[in-house]
């Protein structure tokens, strides 16, 4: 198919010498548009071969209710929501498992410094009876 005048016209597969004469015209063509931070941007052409602004046939096909909106809206937050509270589940559980271990780790010191006192005040009172 080529674009002549803003019309598609039907042709045929087979490549023909003067039917190179222009391919950008059919391929649309990028043009410039901005500069952002001092680079260039690129951006497509957005006018078609029928000289309709295709980025506005698009958002027109995109038309969808405000129902189906809400409705992707709502399973995008109870999917975020459950991802969240099953991280904080398992944050909750790690922290009770940190303080268990703390405790444990302070009743096992607290054990070991109660024996070196015994073993001191034992051999303590040994040195004294001995004298």
């Amino acid at each position: 198919m080529i674009c002549e005048h803003g019309q598609t016209q039907e042709t045929s597969r087979r490549l023909n010498s003067s039917d190179i004469f222009d391919q950008r015209e059919r391929l649309g063509s990028l043009q410039a548009s901005s500069r952002s931070n001092g680079t260039e941007q690129i951006g497509l052409d957005q006018i078609n071969c029928s000289g309709q602004d295709s980025t506005r046939e698009t958002r027109e096909q995109r038309k969808t209710s405000p129902g189906k909106i809400l409705e992707r809206l709502e399973f995008i937050e109870d999917a975020y929501i459950s991802y969240v509270d099953g991280h904080q589940r398992r944050l909750e559980a790690r922290l009770n498992e940190s303080r268990e271990q703390k405790e444990a780790f302070k009743k096992a010191v607290q054990e070991l410094k109660q024996e070196i006192y015994t073993l001191v005040s034992d051999q303590e009172t040994n040195e004294n009876n001995s004298e």
